[in-house]
């Protein structure tokens, strides 16, 4: 199969042995899509980790905001219905930040807006990661692949919120029904009741009571730049390669090229036809390739700078590749 011939080109057995316990990171999308990454595309990766005699896990992390991934029953329930689940890849599904999203560690980097950055613990302790992302358009970053999978995708909720948001959450009075339960789950006594509930400065930003209003009545701000954000992205990834000692290896799927990201119930016509898959060791060249060949599938053109018109998606790239954790210049190898 294709996919096993790329990844076979990329020396899986120099980063995953025997006994590995390895992070099959991937995006089980938001019930209701139908572009997100079909469950088949995991088989000759998993093959190729179990005849590593390294143990897989499938895995992604719970949202910031609420939908049918904001806890891990859901999540799971989620992921059971569009095909990721033991029956058909004979793999376990493990969400990686816990049942509400807050088991996370912390991993130091050396960024220019961060000092650390808030990991999902599952993925932070496991002993590398086959990623495997859907390159698609992202309405904040312009496109999304595999940093934003590494990034947005590996960070608890309040990493989530970190990258998102310059601000703490609010509370929109009108639909606050004073039941408490956020009080309840603030670690930091953050919220006041007078009478309804509002978010004072001593919030940390942890985003628990975003998931665990049964109103809805609690909103992230999302008021962080495109800039801003897509940096952050850059600097949560590089945290990721410190956490797994490098020991990453990824998989693009340029199919169902949809203009937003999967995390929406729906989806719009993909923006160019199927291109295929694309591996590396680097997750700065493939995000570079994959977008130059959806560049070149539509015509010369940038179909998500058409449609994202003030996003600058070469951001995250060049910050990326500041950091180190890959290079720009790349070289494209066709395999038959």
């Amino acid at each position: 199969m294709k996919i096993s011939k790329l990844l076979n080109r990329c020396n899986p057995q120099d980063f995953f042995t025997k006994g590995d316990l390895i992070a099959v990171k991937t995006h089980f999308g938001e019930y209701g899509n139908t572009a997100f990454i079909r469950p088949v595309f995991l088989r000759p990766v998993l093959d190729i980790l179990n005849l590593l005699g390294a143990k897989p896990f499938l895995t992604d992390t719970n949202t910031l905001y609420v939908g049918m991934r904001t806890n891990s029953v859901d999540h799971l329930h989620n992921a059971t219905m569009n095909g990721f689940n033991y029956s058909t890849l004979q793999t376990p599904v493990i969400i990686a930040d816990g049942l509400r999203g807050d088991n996370s560690v912390d991993v130091p980097v050396q960024g220019e807006l961060l000092s650390k950055v808030m990991l999902a613990a599952e993925i932070a302790s496991s002993d590398g990661m086959m990623v495997v992302s859907h390159f698609k358009g992202h309405e904040v970053s312009g496109f999304g692949g595999a940093i934003k999978n590494i990034s947005m995708g590996c960070a608890c909720r309040k990493g989530k919120l970190d990258m998102h948001s310059d601000s703490h959450p609010s509370v929109v009075q009108e639909t606050c029904t004073a039941c408490g339960r956020c009080l309840t789950f603030c670690a930091s006594n953050a919220i006041d009741m007078n009478p309804k509930a509002f978010i004072t400065d001593r919030c940390t930003g942890c985003a628990m009571c975003i998931s665990v209003c049964p109103h809805s009545a609690i909103q992230i701000n999302w008021n962080a730049s495109s800039a801003t954000t897509q940096k952050k992205m850059a600097e949560y990834a590089a945290g990721v390669f410190n956490a797994l000692d490098r020991k990453l290896v990824f998989l693009s799927i340029i199919l169902s090229v949809s203009p937003a990201c999967d995390c929406y119930p729906g989806n719009d016509r993909p923006v160019v036809a199927d291109i295929g898959f694309a591996a590396s060791t680097d997750p700065v060249a493939l995000d570079k390739a994959c977008h130059d060949l959806v560049i070149k599938a539509y015509g010369g053109n940038d179909p998500f700078k058409e449609k994202y018109p003030n996003i600058d998606s070469a951001v995250q790239l060049a910050h990326a590749e500041k950091l180190g954790i890959g290079t720009a210049d790349y070289r494209l190898i066709e395999v038959d």
